[in-house]
């Protein structure tokens, strides 16, 4: 019998794997190899998020109460479907609907999953087993990555039945059968007061957003940047690898170190870290500092990722629900951030996504900043 944790490890890997290589390169790399606009590419990443955002806390509030599988099943399949759909599609129109219908399908089966597998953790025990969650679909990510530029430049049309055979196959792993975490796997609990949890769970929202608008505009943008700098499709995979690499360290640091729980001060960090990493894209043409670029900003939004689904499990108690209010937000970030970097970089050229990125952490740490010292306010007052 297996542990419900490493079955639902198995599926994030293979459903990040597949939705990267074909929604979030095998898709776009087409569209710009095409001569599609800044504009038009932004939608082809965005309307995934836009639908992903939509549906997420729905389908978590449906799976609390009907129950996980059916939801789970029927994610991987349709993405599976629709992946195949988009192998023979070229078209801006069809795509972008395909390219919503495909986020419409992995909000069905992320929240979904995570209260799955998440069921009977808490404390400490909830972010080892997130942390290794979030090294699975990061692994899968840099994968789906490489992987599918490799087969691109062979035949885009391998970069599209390959990732779509493998997620239509996927739910055979639910036949497997699980059991639940036990009292002795959740030793080290770490105890919190209801109002801290949701007061970070408040702060990790903001900073899954703000991150994931900057993160969302560069990843987006970087093909047509790559195709005018004749940067190779194996090259430009490897980049988006390299900062899914990069989270996976950040996961590895973050699920075995208790020294980031409830401290602002990490997330402030990544808002700085991110900036930087947004400026070094937008400055150079070097592929070494591009590689440098994405490795600062794949850490920084894994590790805001990791903080921020935990402190929304927490604050939720395990429920889908807070899963789904999450991805909502992961979602509107990543629908945000492409589609408005795509009418900048039209308005003001292909570096400007970046310097809009750079802009979008400044905001987010003042944010932050606010947001921490009206809390500190808050507690002053009610003490005395």
């Amino acid at each position: 019998m297996f542990r419900r944790t490493h079955i639902a490890y198995a599926l994030a890997l293979l459903m990040d794997m597949c939705v990267m290589a074909t929604v979030f390169f095998a898709v776009p790399r087409r569209a710009a190899d095409g001569g599609m606009d800044a504009v038009r590419l932004g939608w082809l990443s965005g309307v995934f998020f836009v639908a992903y955002a939509v549906v997420s806390p729905l389908a978590g509030k449906l799976s609390d109460r009907f129950g996980r599988m059916p939801f789970m099943v029927g994610g991987l399949v349709v993405a599976g479907g629709l992946m195949w759909v988009c192998a023979n599609e070229t078209r801006f129109g069809p795509l972008l609907a395909l390219c919503g219908a495909a986020g419409a399908a992995a909000a069905l089966f992320w929240p979904t999953l995570i209260a799955w597998f998440s069921e009977g953790c808490r404390g400490a025990a909830l972010v080892r087993v997130l942390g290794i969650y979030c090294i699975s679909w990061n692994v899968g990510l840099g994968i789906g990555s490489v992987g599918s530029g490799e087969l691109y430049e062979t035949n885009p049309w391998w970069s599209f039945a390959v990732f779509g055979t493998i997620t239509l196959a996927a739910p055979l792993l639910l036949l497997a059968r699980t059991r639940v975490a036990s009292d002795h796997d959740n030793a080290m609990p770490v105890p919190v007061g209801r109002a801290t949890a949701v007061r970070f769970m408040w702060a990790g929202w903001l900073a899954n957003l703000t991150v994931l608008l900057g993160f969302g505009a560069v990843q987006a943008m970087f093909p047509q940047l790559a195709t005018h700098l004749g940067v190779s499709p194996s090259l430009h995979g490897q980049l988006f690898g390299a900062s899914r690499a990069a989270a996976v360290v950040a996961f590895l640091l973050m699920g075995w170190s208790h020294a980031w729980h409830h401290r602002t001060w990490p997330l402030l960090a990544g808002y700085v870290a991110g900036a930087a990493g947004a400026l070094v894209i937008a400055l150079t043409s070097s592929v070494p500092l591009f590689f440098a670029g994405f490795i600062v900003l794949g850490f920084i939004n894994g590790a805001v990722y990791l903080a921020s689904i935990f402190y929304a499990l927490e604050a939720f108690e395990g429920q889908a629900a807070g899963a789904g209010w999450t991805e909502m937000v992961l979602g509107a970030g990543c629908f945000l951030g492409p589609v408005v970097a795509g009418f900048v970089g039209d308005a003001w050229g292909l570096r400007a996504p970046y310097y809009f990125a750079a802009a979008l952490f400044a905001a987010g740490l003042a944010g932050q900043i606010v947001l921490a010292w009206a809390v500190r306010r808050r507690y002053k007052q009610t003490s005395s």
